[in-house]
């Protein structure tokens, strides 16, 4: 794997690990993600897949996305263990009570299920974030507020969200009338428990919108919009470094201050790498990611954990290491 040449041309080589198997009963795959421990999906029918990206259409107007199914479909809640395709662990939900679902595993083994979306009202929040047990039932919910694009939690079992643009400036009743949204910081941090326990001061580092994000093993990062800078978090302290010529990118991967980020508005194979030194985004090279055959990699935003990138599309898993380029 990893940096390879053809002619003068150089090209980033992923891995390609299997298609992620099904569990019985369920053929359609909702959404994938990549825990501490390896990829965890939700699986679920035809029906019950289009129920839980529901989408609201208006007569002249642009459709809105749902914040729950119209009804609640049965899911499985599946893990794979290390780089196995074979489901580890299937846990069955008879009725999912939240649309646009993103998932990971939480540090006691118990699933986490936050929808996407989620409306503020007087009578409170809606509670977005489910704590799902060995048995299938929801032992615990939460708010996590509106407009989650990323989902992953730590090894130390703390949950780290980042918001698109409607979950910093408010969407859905937050703002208004409602209270500031959860996800004004654009990242936050919370407990197992689901209660805040950090969140990214915009006085500080400044988020429109997070792009890329990645949680490893001792820092948070992440490349947000308007000027793309590359955010490190470490002990809940946030530095930025500036970035130059970088619009779009949907991966960021690292190895101590070595970075890459993935994909742009233009190319979303592109892999641009570079050393954070003095305050700023130093870019060695750009070249492109490509699947073993040279076929390019699915157009997806990759699920970013340390050095790897991991790419799924139509439950085909494929991924990237920076460590292995040379």
């Amino acid at each position: 794997m990893g940096i390879q040449s053809r002619g003068k041309d150089r090209f980033g080589q992923a891995q390609f690990h299997g298609e992620l198997q099904a569990p019985p009963g369920f053929s359609s795959l909702v959404t994938v993600g990549m825990s501490v421990g390896g990829p965890v999906a939700i699986w679920s029918s035809g029906d019950g897949d289009a129920e839980l990206h529901v989408r609201h259409e208006r007569p002249g107007w642009a459709s809105f996305p749902g914040t729950v199914p119209g009804t609640k479909p049965a899911v499985a809640l599946v893990a794979y263990a290390g780089s196995g395709v074979a489901p580890s662990a299937v846990v069955r939900v008879p009725a999912l009570p939240v649309a646009h679902p993103k998932i990971d595993v939480l540090a006691d083994a118990s699933f986490l299920v936050v929808g996407a979306r989620c409306k503020w009202r007087e009578s409170g929040p809606e509670l977005n974030a489910l704590a799902v047990g060995q048995n299938g039932q929801i032992f615990r919910r939460g708010c996590l507020g509106d407009g989650i694009q990323h989902l992953q939690v730590a090894e130390d079992g703390t949950i780290w969200t980042g918001y698109f643009d409607e979950g910093i400036f408010g969407n859905f009743g937050w703002g208004n009338p409602g209270p500031a949204p959860l996800g004004a910081g654009g990242i936050a941090a919370w407990s197992p428990a689901f209660e805040k326990v950090w969140d990214l001061d915009p006085r500080e580092v400044e988020v429109d919108d997070c792009y890329a994000f990645n949680v490893g093993s001792d820092e948070v990062l992440a490349c947000s919009y308007v000027d793309f800078p590359v955010i490190r978090i470490r002990n809940r302290q946030a530095t930025s470094a500036a970035t130059n010529g970088i619009s779009g990118p949907v991966g960021i991967i690292a190895s101590g201050d070595w970075v890459g980020l993935i994909g742009s508005y233009d190319d979303p194979s592109l892999l641009i790498t570079g050393t954070i030194r003095d305050g700023k985004f130093r870019e060695s090279e750009r070249v492109n990611l490509r699947a073993p055959d040279g076929t390019p990699l699915p157009v997806v935003r990759p699920c970013c954990r340390g050095s790897v990138a991991h790419f799924f599309g139509a439950g085909k898993w494929y991924s990237f290491d920076l460590q292995d380029m040379d």
